[in-house]
């Protein structure tokens, strides 16, 4: 049983946990485009969410190779505070 609850955990991880990964790293990412002037925001914005796609794939790579599921639920969070500092400081302070 404890097993199946680890493989569940990790399933559910890399499925929801991955997509909030990926759609708060391309968030940040087109605003630290943007900001960095290297290009304008629709460029921006295709960048981030293309490179969205391999942090998806990574974190569902991730799922599975992590010893223990309670590190990448940490990790994950601790991505996602990241990503959203990232965008805060951005977008609401500048």
């Amino acid at each position: 049983m404890k097993h199946k609850l680890d493989v569940f955990s990790r399933v559910i991880a890399a499925v929801i946990g991955g997509y909030a990964l990926s759609v708060a790293f391309s968030f940040a990412f087109a605003q630290l485009l943007v900001w960095g002037k290297v290009c304008e925001l629709n460029e921006a914005v295709m960048s981030a969410s293309m490179l969205s796609y391999v942090v998806y794939f990574i974190v569902i790579i991730a799922c599975f190779c992590r010893k223990s599921a309670w590190l990448l639920w940490r990790d994950i969070l601790l991505s996602l505070c990241l990503f959203g500092v990232i965008y805060y400081m951005l977008v609401v302070k500048w």
